[in-house]
């Protein structure tokens, strides 16, 4: 297979595709803009190769002959594009859903995992099933056009169940030491290659380690599964990892590109074959690792989320206008949430939209003003600008960011900064008349005379109603995040959603005494599964002081006085009272022009709090609609 440059799409779940596993025009337009884009492959997510292996809601499917002509379609899609097309066949083992399928989970062994329903064991002889429907589905993927297939044995799903002595505890031929675990990868890689073309590529992609896994896969044990799958046919390998403690599933204190790049250099001193590198790796180390000869293949997954058009930006040196990933893991939070179906991306209000949220230049330019620097008022402004229209923004502050200045400052939150970075070049490019360090008034909107006024004003602190708030030594967060207020030793933070555990994360590392008390029986529960748990193990780790299921009585000079949830009357010492209750959105200005003015919208935390995804979506329909 000849590619035109070393970019790979990697797999990646979107549940784009139909109920019953059928490409969708969603799918296609998905996958048809990062073609565009100018990656070189693009392997397929996950499509299950039996319906009993099935994972995921609306995950596509390669289980039987009618999905061929749909996944054809988008074959041809891609093909149009300029780009190679592979798909990735799985069985989700384990991890499948008897919801979706109506049937028990099957293993290796019946050992349940942390989120999943205990599985049935396999028998030798439906091990065998497996295995031909593997070989099935490959076929198919031939004859649907795809340029080659690859094997999931990664990430906890059936495969790697067999190949994880934490999941398999089988004493026959397919458990016991490491050549017997391989044995079903091997098995599988055999049967394909039987039965398809010789010149149809096939490989695998592996786990180079587990991470917080006990008696999980090591590194010495995937370079052997990685010679044993070359040797059964495997035409490259593509390194993953998996595990609660992976770096690819958690963030560090500052970004680290590239972080299990590692491993699929130490699998590449092994191997004969191609190796692809994954894991959150930027174009910037992914020359590097191409350079000093770590790897063949750069697989960017999240990055072609967020901005599909990175590989052409980056190989005509647009570096400054490729949309960043901020890492939040919001597009993995959703594979897990009951109600949301098909990912989406907190910077790119157009995944899985790109058919209608293309955007074109308007009719007619018109005259924009754009009340609010933030994130919600920047991307109206960004996008209205692509379109041709008149764009004047005034942002009190004197720089660009609104709350996303206060949300890069905690631990793990660098970034977000080149969110902020990437926004303000693009106005500046687009020719965005800027004015720092002015607040719009209903005067500024009269003397301007805008056609058109977009309000992205934000929100104003809550104060809640509790004798004694008005002392000197209670303090707004943003305030001590921004350096604006001093903060004694021992430190209340009235507020258990990120913004206070944010805050009283950013005080541990200071070296203050941090209590964080909420009414509620649970802190930032509005923090995404997968990072959720790594916030509140820091936070312990800090020696933060969780408190919840309080009522609030008064504040005193000598702290915080609450009742606790066995109705004891408690007195928390504090030198400084932080306030991070949540807010109010801020309309003032938009109640008086908007009867004034031809055409006003609200956009953002003005609308009501949200996350940046919200805010960002704002921005972006509504500039798409003037």
């Amino acid at each position: 297979m000849e590619l035109r440059n070393r970019i790979v799409m990697p797999p990646m779940v979107t549940q784009y595709g139909s109920g019953e596993g059928y490409v969708t025009a969603r799918s296609r337009n998905y996958y048809a803009a990062r073609a565009r884009g100018g990656v070189g492959l693009i392997i397929v997510e996950a499509t299950y190769v039996d319906k009993p292996g099935q994972a995921f809601a609306n995950q596509l499917a390669i289980s039987d002959d009618k999905f061929i002509p749909g996944l054809s379609s988008l074959v041809q899609a891609i093909h149009k594009e300029g780009a190679k097309a592979a798909i990735q066949l799985h069985h989700g083992g384990r991890l499948a859903k008897s919801a979706l399928n109506g049937r028990q989970p099957v293993a290796p062994s019946p050992v349940a995992s942390s989120e999943g329903e205990l599985p049935k064991e396999l028998s030798v002889e439906e091990i065998g099933k497996i295995v031909s429907k593997f070989a099935d589905a490959s076929v198919r993927a031939e004859k649907a056009g795809f340029d080659g297939v690859e094997i999931h044995g990664a990430h906890g799903y059936l495969i790697d169940q067999f190949l994880s002595p934490s999941s398999n505890k089988r004493r026959d031929s397919y458990g016991g030491d490491l050549g017997n675990r391989a044995r079903f990868l091997i098995e599988i890689l055999r049967a394909v290659n039987e039965r398809i073309g010789k010149d149809f590529p096939v490989w695998c992609r592996i786990n180079g380690q587990e991470y917080g896994v006990a008696d999980g896969t090591t590194l010495e044990e995937s370079k052997q599964i990685a010679r044993m799958a070359q040797d059964a046919g495997s035409v490259a390998i593509h390194v993953s990892a998996t595990g609660p403690q992976s770096p690819v599933a958690l963030t560090s204190p500052t970004f680290v590109p590239a972080v299990i790049a590692d491993l699929a250099g130490e699998i590449k001193k092994v191997v004969r074959v191609p190796v692809i590198a994954v894991g959150r790796i930027t174009p910037e180390a992914g020359e590097r690792i191409l350079a000093e000869g770590e790897a063949d293949l750069i697989a960017i997954g999240k990055g072609l989320l967020a901005d599909p058009n990175l590989p052409n930006k980056w190989f005509s040196g647009r570096f400054q206008d490729i949309t960043p990933c901020i890492v939040c893991m919001g597009c993995r939070d959703d594979l897990r949430s009951p109600a949301v179906l098909g990912i989406r991306c907190e910077v790119n209000a157009a995944l899985g939209k790109e058919e209608e949220y293309q955007i074109f230049r308007a009719k007619k330019s018109r005259k924009i003003l754009v009340i609010g620097g933030g994130p919600a008022g920047m991307e109206a402004a960004r996008v209205a600008g692509l379109r041709g229209h008149q764009v004047i923004l005034y942002e009190k502050r004197s720089r660009l960011g609104g709350q996303l200045i206060q949300a890069t400052i905690p631990p793990h939150k660098d970034r977000i900064e080149p969110l902020i970075q990437y926004l303000q070049t693009q106005l500046k490019e687009l020719g965005v008349r800027i004015e720092l360090g002015k607040e719009a008034t209903a005067a500024t909107v009269e003397e301007i005379k805008p056609e058109v006024v977009v309000c992205a004003t934000g929100i104003r602190a809550m104060v809640p109603e509790i004798p004694g708030l008005s002392q000197g030594h209670v303090v707004q967060a943003g305030d001590v995040l921004e350096g604006n207020v001093e903060v004694g030793k021992r430190v209340v933070v009235m507020g258990g959603e990120l913004v206070g555990c944010e805050t009283a994360e950013f005080l541990a590392e200071k070296g203050k005494k941090v209590t964080v008390t909420r009414r509620g029986s649970e802190m930032v529960l509005k923090v995404g599964a997968v990072l959720r748990p790594f916030f509140l193990g820091r936070l312990l780790e800090k020696g933060v002081t969780l408190l919840t299921d309080i009522r609030y009585n008064e504040v005193t000079p000598q702290g915080l006085v609450v009742t606790t949830k066995d109705d004891k009357r408690k007195v928390i010492e504090a030198d400084t009272i932080v306030l991070a209750v949540g807010s109010i959105p801020d309309r003032e200005l938009y109640q008086e022009i908007k009867g004034n003015v031809p055409e006003t919208y609200l956009a953002g935390d003005c609308v009501e709090p949200r996350k940046i995804r919200d805010a960002i979506g704002d921005g972006y329909r509504i500039a798409l609609k003037i």
